[in-house]
């Protein structure tokens, strides 16, 4: 058995602003343009998941649900480098994609890099799909970045979820 592995059961939690300072850690350590503590502080009436292993956050979710179109945009994700390749990510977006078909949101979009090609795959194995291409200049970002639109079709609230 794994001893490194996560038993999603009782690891998964919505985020307080006692998570803040471990989220913006990870934050800092996952992206090269971090969040400030405010949007953190907003992300808090979204969706907005941790998951922890021995009291120690491995990663977060950060969802806006946009119940006028029946739509969410999951924000943020991301775990820390101590804890990728556990199945973190994977548990944090199925915990909230389960969130969504209850809420019966019809649909949930994200936005990746195009060299992020491993959250690529893991996007596409639970059946998310490229639905458009933003190329951002260089004027605009440092160097020049590529983003796919990724979505996916979400079930209704009584039938079979995806996995």
């Amino acid at each position: 058995m794994n001893t490194n592995s996560l038993d999603q059961s009782k690891n998964i939690r919505s985020a307080t602003e006692n998570d803040f300072d471990q989220v913006m850690e990870i934050d800092r350590l996952s992206f090269s343009a971090p969040w400030i503590h405010n949007y953190f502080k907003s992300a808090l009436k979204d969706i907005f998941l941790v998951l922890e292993k021995e009291r120690e956050l491995v990663g977060y979710l950060i969802a806006c649900v946009c119940h006028d179109l029946e739509k969410a945009v999951i924000l943020r994700i991301a775990v820390h480098p101590d804890h990728r390749g556990q199945g973190a990510a994977r548990i944090l977006i199925r915990t909230c994609l389960d969130i969504l078909v209850q809420r019966d949101i019809g649909v949930v979009e994200l936005d990746v890099e195009l060299v992020s090609r491993g959250a690529i795959s893991l996007y596409e194995k639970f059946g998310f799909k490229i639905a458009n291409i933003i190329v951002f200049p260089s004027d605009i970002t440092s160097n020049g970045e590529t983003f796919y639109v990724m979505r996916l079709a979400l079930p209704k609230s009584g039938q079979q979820a995806m996995s």
